[in-house]
């Protein structure tokens, strides 16, 4: 374990827990010495501007227009997938103006935990964070497996022959590595490499756009009938969609590393979510219209929609393996953001006593959460192994995902909607628009996407076993059963007082 940096007035870690402290409206006064001492051990460092938290947002979604939307293609057809799109962007829109509220006046890196522990109690500040901690997860390891067939696609590309699980294994792994080493050398590294990644992504899903563009044809899109699969087909590619945009919310655990977060999360969350709109329409209509066939470009075993779609355009030149190569850009930055969500989701409730302390430990120097980077890291590399032995790994990670993630939108509507009533005192600096219905029409939206996750895609499977047929159900029972089991049978007895989720509702009350 690191050792703390020596205590000293005037350092910069005095001046970062200060930041933190006014932030949450905890007077410095108020704390005893080993609490201030706890905060200065636990302390992350404030790099990040708007362009950081835009980049953060774009980068950890973008992933989204690169795979694992399509099998709602197959699911919806064209104009069924459009719904369902539009659906979820208007979800996600109405998402980020009621996140940003409640991001600005609690700004830890627990996010939904201080969210849940301020509204209610530890046990929903504990269900909460679990519940963003399981979504970014599953997320992770889902892009992992599919980084991991995008690099197989493109060395199958220029050598033909070589074992597709194996290589997609093994590539996998190396992304977990890389992405590793880069969080662990420190926030500011890791943002700057987001941001040009960033710019990167964007760059390729332009180029796809201006390369396929020619080969379109509206009669692909604009079929007869209209809903091919029916409107059943439109609730069924809903789940789907929500993998174009999850995990913007990963900017919610920011703030602690953000300058000015009353500024910078609501602009910087804003702006990537409109960003993130243009590219989703932009990147369906392209590829729905572009590819020979909706039910083969949303086949679930291919992870790798685009560089297929950019193949039937042009098969066997060396655009499609410059383009294809270029594609990974698109896969790895959001890798890169989504385990940055897992360690801070991890670090803050392990600094607060909700999951094992040790989680909770930072870099003496660097100020990263170095164990949370590398065990998660670890648990990630151990699902792309179990991927090489199960073909639908990929879609049960990311469905897996998609359902914690609504289950904790859901909650957090409740909980805008609890303080607001409860602690009207409470600083807010941005106020989410057309209060009360805004929470209530998210948290509706949210928990109906939620069922669907949770029944049809899985249900597609058919195998006539309810086990696998509903894998997704069954795996999020067992994640939940296990934190819960861990939270009451051992952790909340064991709560530390000095956490800043802990300070600041001490201090409320």
């Amino acid at each position: 374990m690191d050792e703390p940096q020596p205590d000293g007035d005037g350092s910069e870690l005095d001046q970062v827990v200060e930041e933190v402290l006014s932030e949450a409206h905890v007077r410095m006064g108020s704390l005893r010495p080993e609490e201030r001492q706890y905060l200065k051990d636990h302390a992350l460092k404030k790099p990040m501007g708007v362009l950081h938290i835009w980049a953060l947002g774009v980068g950890v979604v973008i992933t989204g227009e690169y795979f694992g939307w399509n099998p709602g293609l197959k699911a919806g057809g064209p104009i069924g997938m459009l719904i369902a799109s539009l659906f979820v962007c208007a979800l996600y829109m109405l998402w980020v103006l009621g996140l940003a509220e409640l991001s600005v006046a609690m700004p830890f890196a627990g996010g939904p935990l201080a969210y849940g522990r301020r509204a209610v109690g530890p046990w929903l500040g504990f269900v909460m964070g679990w519940s963003m901690f399981l979504e970014a997860l599953f997320a992770t390891i889902g892009t992992a497996l599919a980084t991991g067939g995008y690099i197989y696609y493109v060395l199958h590309l220029v050598s033909p022959g070589i074992d597709q699980g194996l290589t997609t294994t093994l590539a996998g792994l190396a992304t977990v590595l890389i992405f590793a080493v880069v969080q662990w050398v420190g926030a500011g590294a890791q943002a700057k490499a987001t941001e040009w990644m960033t710019y990167g992504a964007i760059a390729v899903l332009i180029w796809f756009w201006v390369a396929c563009l020619p080969a379109v044809r509206m009669d692909r899109i604009w079929t007869e009938p209209l809903l091919t699969k029916g409107w059943e087909g439109v609730l069924k590619a809903i789940p789907f969609a929500i993998w174009w945009l999850v995990m913007i919310e990963t900017v919610a655990l920011a703030p602690e590393e953000a300058h000015e977060p009353q500024r910078t999360i609501p602009r910087g969350l804003t702006l990537a979510q409109v960003t993130l709109i243009v590219l989703v329409v932009m990147t369906l209509f392209v590829a729905a219209g572009a590819g020979n066939d909706p039910d083969k470009t949303g086949d679930d075993k291919i992870s790798f929609p685009l560089p297929f779609v950019f193949e039937e355009v042009y098969p066997g030149t060396w655009q499609l393996i410059a383009f294809s190569v270029a594609a990974l850009v698109g896969m790895v930055v959001s890798y890169n953001g989504m385990i940055y969500a897992v360690s801070r989701q991890s670090f803050a409730l392990g600094r607060a006593g909700y999951l094992p302390r040790a989680l909770g430990t930072v870099h003496s120097t660097r100020r990263t959460p170095t164990v949370s980077i590398i065990f998660w890291s670890l648990v990630v590399a151990g699902f792309v192994i179990w991927g090489y032995f199960n073909e639908k790994a990929i879609l049960v990670a990311v469905v897996t995902c998609n359902v914690t993630a609504l289950l904790w939108y859901a909650l957090a509507m409740l909980c805008l909607m609890i303080l607001r009533v409860k602690a009207p005192e409470l600083d807010r600096p941005y106020k989410a628009p057309f209060y009360p219905v805004l929470p209530i029409v998210v948290a509706g939206m949210s928990l109906f996407a939620a069922v669907l996750c949770l029944w049809y895609p899985t249900a597609e499977v058919e195998s006539h076993n309810w086990f696998s047929d509903y894998i997704v159900l069954w795996l999020t029972l067992v994640m939940y059963a296990v934190g819960l089991l861990y939270y009451f049978g051992y952790a909340r007895t064991r709560l530390v007082r000095a956490a800043p989720e802990e300070l600041a509702s001490r201090e409320a009350g």
